[in-house]
């Protein structure tokens, strides 16, 4: 018997270390930001971009090269005998074309030019998304670290609830306290405990979203480890303009976008400009009757084609070209504009939420003197237990202001670089 329950004791031991080995390793914030990159949907949606400007450069380069194509017929056809004895007739023919656009009116050569631009507009487009998905990542990883200690705030709340109430239970039986304060005791304890419920629902809430946004599944989600703090912050408002200035992805996209539409402007236009082609053509011919007389035959020409009028299509086409160019200069100026504002704004939220911290910093230090106060003052009999459940909640409520104080402070600094465009190289610290 003993030999059995031993036994099954061990595989209970290897059931259990197996599942503890099999359980996922915790996720910080740097392995975090590359599972973004590299999963997120909506990043690898937009990396189809990249793809999307590679078929627009094999387009390009094919106006380089001449279109060949290749045709062939068999003509069988029965009627009556001829006096040769044949009843069948008909032919075998092939052909061949080759031909060459050798101007065209400037299309071509603006196609070609525009191929670095698609692609160089797509790296821009996968730029900007990167910058915005790593912030987004941040800011959510930051919201699970909060969420967090909410809960061990509250959890902190419980303890000191529960241990008051034990406390004013035992002073009871001694006749110390009455029971309208073992009721309100325990009062404060049943909210603090459907506090503390609802906090660890959001941090669940938070972590679930942050694993979908990372592309894990939610069975599959990771602890994530990780703290509040305060980031070194470096740098001034000309500084991080400079940074921004150089490394928006989105700014330097509007940027290639104006040079692309110069070139497409170039190709409305050639609609009204002469074309020159050169064409080869060979061909090969034998009917059925007559075998021996098979035939070849070959052309070779240059076509020139000058537009007279087309009913406007090409001006019409060329004025919504220029168009585009105008509403994409006008893009550019005003990115330019709000990249300023949100430099300005963002270190101005960064200056407000330090200061908020600040004073929730002492805020905190107050509430837990406050408390101590008030437990030595009860313990003494001068302090009435209203002012001590006021306390004890003041101090729950003081820590849950500094940890929101903590959050928004990251989340200025995360804002703050994002609009520099440099989130990705940010170590967080």
């Amino acid at each position: 018997m003993n030999k059995k329950l031993a036994g099954f004791l061990a595989a209970a031991l290897c059931a259990v270390t197996s599942a503890a080995s099999a359980a996922p390793p915790p996720i910080d914030i740097g392995e975090a930001v590359q599972l973004t990159l590299k999963d997120n949907a909506a990043l690898r949606s937009l990396r189809q971009e990249l793809v999307k400007a590679q078929a627009f450069k094999l387009q390009a380069d094919g106006t380089l090269l001449p279109s060949v194509s290749a045709g062939g017929t068999i003509d069988t056809q029965r009627e009556p005998q001829t006096t040769d004895g044949s009843d069948r007739s008909g032919s075998r023919s092939a052909n061949a074309t080759l031909e060459q656009v050798i101007y065209s009116g400037g299309k071509n050569s603006a196609q070609r030019a525009q191929s670095p631009q698609v692609k160089t507009i797509a790296e821009m487009a996968v730029a900007d998304g990167e910058n915005s998905a790593v912030g987004e990542l941040y800011a959510r990883m930051y919201d699970v670290q909060h969420k967090k200690k909410q809960i061990e705030a509250e959890h902190d709340a419980v303890a000191t609830s529960e241990l008051h109430l034990r406390q004013v239970t035992q002073m009871a039986k001694l006749g110390l306290a009455n029971k309208l304060e073992v009721i309100r005791a325990g009062q404060q304890l049943a909210t603090n405990t459907a506090n503390l419920a609802t906090a660890r629902g959001l941090h669940e809430t938070s972590v679930i979203s942050l694993m979908n946004y990372m592309a894990i599944e939610p069975q599959q989600r990771r602890e994530v480890v990780g703290e509040l703090y305060e980031p070194a912050i470096s740098g001034d408002r000309m500084e991080s303009l400079a940074l921004a200035e150089k490394f928006r992805a989105d700014r330097l996209q509007l940027q290639e976008q104006l040079r692309y539409q110069e070139n497409q402007i170039k190709i409305e236009r050639s609609g009204m400009l002469p074309k020159v082609t050169a064409g080869l053509s060979s061909g090969w011919s034998n009917p059925y009757r007559q075998q021996d007389r098979s035939s070849d035959s070959w052309r070779a020409e240059v076509s020139i084609a000058v537009p007279i009028f087309d009913r406007n299509v090409t001006r019409s086409a060329v004025i919504s070209a220029r168009a585009v160019r105008e509403q994409d200069q006008i893009a550019l100026e005003q990115k330019t504009l709000d990249i300023k504002s949100e430099v300005e704004t963002a270190w101005s939220d960064i200056e407000t939420s330090l200061r908020s911290l600040r004073a929730s910093e002492k805020a905190l230090e107050l509430a837990k003197e406050t408390l101590r106060l008030a437990e030595v003052g009860y313990r003494e009999g001068v302090t009435p237990q209203l002012d001590l459940l006021d306390a004890q909640s003041s101090l729950t409520l003081a820590q849950l202001e500094y940890n929101r104080a903590q959050y928004s402070h990251l989340i200025a600094v995360v804002a703050l670089k994002v609009t520099e465009g440099t989130v990705i190289q940010w170590n967080g610290r």
